[in-house]
């Protein structure tokens, strides 16, 4: 051993190696550092990472990334200002990289400061001008050119290529009288992220693109909503339309025609008018919008400004009655915005029957009834066939036409992808694996499905049996239909069944669950069973595996299955929205109770608390910043509580401040009476306002005078005496 150390230590003394770092040399010591800020991120100890990140950049200052992983450690840790200055340090260091300046750009977002937002987000443009998600944040955060300074929306016309006189050219704010608008937000951020549509997406393209080819006269106008302008703004159709038809021929994401595409939209987008609705302009959301936790506040602001009607499309409420399928900030996303979603829309569009029953009975529940005839159903019993690929692309995944049965869904315990494993090998015990076809699963990688990818290793036939494939684009995908034996479609609970539809659209048969709308989607041209039952499955499969009794039902799909053009369904949408009148929809308060402003606590057993009802929908204009935990904080003069009250002697409404650490000062006031209050640091505030003997319409402004006022819960109950 001592020959080969001497040999070493002579080899180190002469040839020094140094480790590396991002592929940058550094010292021992420095990756040492390096490796225990590392190990420090892994467990999420911020303080103790950016303490070894400081070090190793005390020994090697000219270390940009780890300047970059100082500054993600700082701000994790809460230490803003560090934070800033680490990002700062690096854009310094390496003049041509975009991503410090994009982390300030985002800090000073969060932070509310949306100018030193923009102004970074130019800066990262002029280092990388290609970048979309700069651009993207530019969509989001630019306001109207009247509220922005000369310097910077000229440099925002400079990096996004714009001319001057083609952005003063733009599209006019107003829209047309009795416009029909489709917010199609939601597809739109999708394609921020992915291309490939599957389920809700796919039912906005071919909407859209049905409009956009002349399904409905006027033609609806497309819009994106944009949270820091607390307002709408209008897509250019053309750019719009382009997108969505390349959104279905693949799932590749760097594609230079989706990326330019993408891009341009935005460049148009960023620099476009808010625009505002006339009256009987009939908004219609294709998406959902739970995610952005002041959309329906500024809906509510919109109907009552400009009289415009909001009727959204409802795909289901399964977050709601059924919750264990679904990551838990989803559910409570889902729950307040459904809470707040009675209280701003004056109808709503349902996919199915059984999504109307479900819709009826659950506003019922929650005492925000909607009435029957402002639910019409706009059933999607479209026409899913697309062009196909020939055989070869079936061959491709190992598969032989009319060797497989096809599972179309996204990987989620909801869809029951277990039930069917589970038939899958009663199947194979049965019949034995060679003459059991294989069952090949089309989808997303999904969420909360580490039992399925379990019960796969835990079952080694599953390998031999199963097939699993992500990303398949519409013509492959029409290949694997048109070449299947049959569809299964499993699913515990569902809006509709788009997977359904798709099956017959191709002339073969789903074997379905028996539940919820599914029937409406399969009707009598479906075989049936019970979900919870894998031997119930496995059972109509069998029967499937009968050549002429699979024939029979093929030929009966054949001769009376029916499927509407997406033109009739865009019809039929446009038309029943516009049959939806307004409504008042104000929340209703009773003589006594409580209503929370904040998020909704979890409680251990993992299930929302409901302590207390949800006050989001009482919130109106556009002075209330997002719900956050602790509560709503409120800026400027354009804050309110709107209700409609009972009515009842010696009551009063008490709004509850939180403390804050500086001294607090706000104002409250309603029926031309105001008050001011003032509170210490770090002392909670209670805010009086008296409420009339009778019912009556009561509109209460709150105006912020000093300090951070955040509103917590608010509140009815007797006055003191």
């Amino acid at each position: 051993m001592r020959p080969i150390r001497h040999w070493w230590e002579t080899v180190a003394a002469r040839w020094p190696l140094r480790a590396r770092s991002n592929g940058v040399p550094v010292g021992r010591a420095t990756a040492r550092d390096i490796r225990a800020g590392n190990a420090a991120r892994s467990r999420q100890d911020w303080a103790g990472a950016a303490t070894a990140y400081r070090r190793a950049l005390t020994r090697e200052p000219g270390l940009h990334h780890i300047w970059v992983q100082l500054g993600h450690m700082q701000k994790e840790a809460g230490q803003i200002d560090a934070a800033g200055e680490a990002y700062e340090t690096a854009a310094r260091l390496h003049p041509d990289d975009a991503e410090p300046l994009l982390r300030l750009g985002h800090m000073a977002k969060a932070w509310r400061q949306p100018a030193d937002a923009a102004g970074h987000f130019v800066a990262a443009l002029r280092r990388d001008p290609a970048n979309l998600q700069a651009v993207a944040e530019l969509v989001r955060l630019m306001p109207d050119r009247e509220r922005v300074a000369p310097a910077l929306w000229d440099a925002v016309l400079e990096v996004l290529h714009i001319d001057p006189a083609e952005a003063a050219a733009a599209e006019p704010a107003q829209l047309p009288a009795g416009s029909t608008v489709f917010d199609v937000t939601d597809l739109l951020a999708f394609f921020g992220q992915r291309r490939l549509p599957t389920g809700i997406q796919r039912v906005q393209i071919e909407v859209s693109l049905a409009c956009l080819e002349g399904a409905t006269e006027p033609r609806p106008i497309f819009c994106l909503y944009a949270s820091a302008r607390r307002g709408w703004i209008r897509l250019p159709p053309d750019r719009f339309e382009r997108l969505c038809r390349l959104a279905r021929q693949s799932d590749d994401v760097t594609d230079p025609a989706w990326t330019r595409e993408l891009d341009l939209l935005y460049r148009r987008v960023a620099v476009a008018r808010t625009v505002r609705f006339a009256p009987a302009t009939v908004l219609v959301n294709l998406g959902t919008s739970w995610a952005d936790r002041n959309y329906l506040l500024d809906v509510r602001v919109a109907r009552a400004r400009d009289a415009m009607v909001y009727v959204p499309l409802i795909f289901d409420l399964i977050p709601l009655i059924e919750p264990r399928w679904f990551v838990r900030s989803l559910v409570r996303d889902y729950r307040a915005w459904f809470g707040s979603l009675l209280h701003s829309a004056d109808g709503v569009l349902a996919i199915s029957e059984a999504t109307r029953r479900d819709l009826l009975r659950v506003s019922a529940e929650w005492q925000a009834p909607v009435p029957g005839d402002a639910v019409p159903v706009v059933r999607l019993d479209g026409d899913f066939r697309q062009d196909a690929a020939d055989a070869r692309a079936v061959r491709e995944y190992g598969l032989e036409p009319g060797g497989y049965v096809l599972l179309v869904s996204t990987l989620e315990p909801r869809k029951n992808h277990l039930g069917a494993f589970r038939a899958w090998l009663a199947l194979a015990q049965r019949l034995g694996e060679a003459a059991v076809p294989r069952l090949v699963c089309v989808g997303g990688r999904g969420w909360l499905n580490e039992e399925l990818h379990q019960f796969r290793r835990d079952h080694p036939a599953l390998g031999r049996l199963v097939i699993i494939l992500h990303g398949v684009p519409d013509d492959t995908l029409a290949a694997l239909y048109e070449h299947c034996l049959f569809a299964l479609y499993p699913s515990f609970y569902e809006g509709w069944g788009l997977p359904v539809s798709e099956a017959l659209s191709y002339g073969k048969v789903p074997a379905i669950s028996r539940v919820s709308s599914l029937p409406e989607a399969g009707g009598r041209f479906a075989r049936y069973f019970d979900p919870a039952a894998p031997a119930d499955i496995a059972a109509a499969a069998l029967a499937l595996l009968d050549t002429p009794t699979r024939h029979a039902a093929e030929q009966a799909i054949r001769a009376d299955y029916a499927p509407r053009s997406w033109r009739r369904i865009a019809h039929d949408l446009v038309d029943q929205a516009a049959h939806v009148g307004a409504r008042d929809a104000l929340p209703r308060l009773a003589a006594a109770g409580t209503w929370s402003l904040a998020l909704a606590p979890w409680e251990e057993r993992g299930e929302i608390a409901a302590t207390e009802a949800l006050g989001e929908a009482l919130r109106h204009g556009h002075g209330w910043r997002a719900p956050g935990r602790d509560g709503c904080a409120i800026e400027g003069d354009d804050a309110a509580l709107r209700f409609h009250w009972v009515g009842a002697a010696g009551h009063e409404l008490r709004v509850h401040v939180a403390a804050a650490h500086d001294p607090v000062s706000v104002r409250i006031g309603s029926a031309g009476v105001a008050r001011d209050h003032h509170a210490a640091p770090g002392t909670p505030l209670t805010l009086a306002c008296a409420l009339p003997a009778a019912a009556v319409a009561v509109e209460v402004a709150l105006v912020p005078l000093a300090g951070e006022v955040t509103v917590t819960r608010v509140e009815v109950a007797r006055a003191a005496a």
